[in-house]
């Protein structure tokens, strides 16, 4: 069984001025990287690690056989977008079409902020994978799926890949959470993908918010990832396996007593 593991990369010296932030300031500097590999090379086995870089002002000390591309602009956050794509979009579309031009069966990404633990993790999700694609699933947070770590068989890239650029609406109208989900759908091409915009007025957007996530959840056809977390809380580092994003600096101590 042979995988790809794709990752994007951004980091700055500026202080991040979104709205919410999530996890403790050292998982978004250079630093949290080693932690992020150390992670990689201790429980998985991939054939190529793949990270697609915004332009970042900041690069982490590279380790190990990484191919480290940099894209000449910052894709920015669903929120402040630059184009059509955010930079976390533009780092699974590239590192994904890498992964469909190589010699593997697998494409699996896992983010920048993601720790993953347990022996052969990759290996024992994909040992309960019934269908091309498995996701995280969303709990805590009103979205169809998880995508901060998540696996794609091989021959579905294709596919997957040219319905994501048949959907005209950028990240920030179509949140990538619900276009992943429509691209894994038999019946993506009779799907008016107007229904799924986010409303610019905050009242109309709360409202549909949740319709639009279940309707995006009915209509797609994956897995969920038999394990948890992601952003999801609380955390039970007592489990064989599991993977989480956005940690605090006590949950980060307790992993890395455990790892």
């Amino acid at each position: 069984m042979k995988y790809i593991i794709g990752s994007g990369w951004w980091c700055s010296t500026e202080k991040d001025t979104r709205e919410k932030l999530y996890g403790d300031e050292i998982i978004r500097g250079p630093a949290f990287h080693k932690e992020w590999y150390n992670a990689i090379t201790k429980f998985t086995s991939p054939e190529r690690i793949y990270i697609v870089d915004s332009n970042s002002p900041v690069v982490p000390d590279l380790e190990g056989s990484i191919n480290f591309v940099s894209l000449n602009e910052n894709g920015g956050h669903s929120t402040s977008l630059k184009g059509k794509y955010s930079g976390w979009m533009r780092s699974v579309l590239h590192s994904m079409s890498y992964a469909q031009n190589c010699d593997c069966d697998y494409y699996v990404y896992v983010e920048q902020d993601v720790l993953l633990f347990g022996d052969g993790i990759i290996e024992h999700c994909i040992k309960h994978m019934s269908k091309p694609y498995a996701f995280g699933k969303c709990n805590d947070f009103n979205n169809p799926l998880q995508q901060s770590f998540f696996i794609i068989k091989k021959e579905a890239i294709d596919k997957f890949l040219a319905r994501i650029y048949l959907i005209d609406f950028d990240d920030s109208q179509i949140s990538p959470e619900k276009k992943f989900a429509l691209a894994t759908s038999p019946f993506f091409n009779f799907v008016p993908k107007f229904l799924f915009v986010a409303s610019k007025n905050k009242f109309l957007k709360r409202l549909f918010w949740r319709l639009q996530n279940k309707v995006c959840t009915l209509l797609g056809r994956y897995d969920y990832l038999p394990i948890g977390y992601g952003r999801d809380r609380p955390i039970n580092m007592q489990d064989d396996f599991f993977y989480f994003q956005h940690a605090s600096q006590s949950e980060l101590s307790q992993y890395l007593k455990i790892k």
